[in-house]
């Protein structure tokens, strides 16, 4: 974490100071946008974007609210919920951590059979996210992919803790029955030779 002097630096055009809290703050920005909108192009410029505003605006930017990483995902949260809007996205990329248990089988798999399973995992959950409500999107990536509670991720975008936890309880619940129902019907293809 940055002092509290950096900050105050940067807030008086200290451009020092804003270079090294840009060099820190985009990793993390930019893994949010890429998360919510999967495109690597958008994501850069959603996360520049962001952050510049948050630092030519720091004077905005109140610590006893929260952290300034919660400040700059809300910034960027919004930042990307224009952007689908104007160019109507509807990807979100791979939560690998969505699918952590691995499929039970009765042999092991060997290396090859490992990555196309793998594979089919990932392919599946990319669909699964791709069909969930954007506001459910938003909480899932947040938990999940950046680790934050119910009350930062309330705070980024625009709901009480609660609310938040709601959302990634009705997002896990639809995901599952996505995938659960993916991989039936993928069972009922195999048995019935439609591969």
């Amino acid at each position: 974490m940055y002092s509290t002097q950096l900050f105050r630096r940067a807030e008086n055009g200290d451009t020092l100071a804003q270079g090294e809290l840009f060099r820190h703050y985009y990793p993390p920005s930019y893994r949010l946008a890429y998360s919510l909108l999967n495109n690597q192009e958008d994501a850069e410029e959603v996360a520049q974007d962001a952050l510049t505003y948050a630092l030519m605006n720091l004077a905005q930017f109140d610590s006893a609210k929260g952290a300034f990483t919660s400040w700059l995902y809300t910034i960027t949260v919004s930042r990307c919920r224009n952007k689908r809007r104007r160019k109507q996205l509807a990807e979100i990329p791979l939560l690998g951590w969505l699918v952590n248990e691995k499929k039970q089988t009765a042999e092991p798999l060997n290396p090859p059979e490992h990555t196309a399973a793998q594979q089919e995992e990932k392919t599946a959950v990319y669909a699964a996210i791709q069909k969930l409500p954007e506001k459910q999107r938003e909480a899932i990536i947040l938990r999940y992919y950046h680790d934050l509670s119910y009350g930062d991720i309330g705070e980024i975008v625009g709901c009480s803790a609660n609310t938040a936890q709601s959302r990634v309880w009705l997002a896990q619940k639809r995901l599952y029955g996505l995938l659960t129902g993916q991989m039936e019907l993928d069972t009922f293809r195999s048995a019935a030779g439609h591969d």
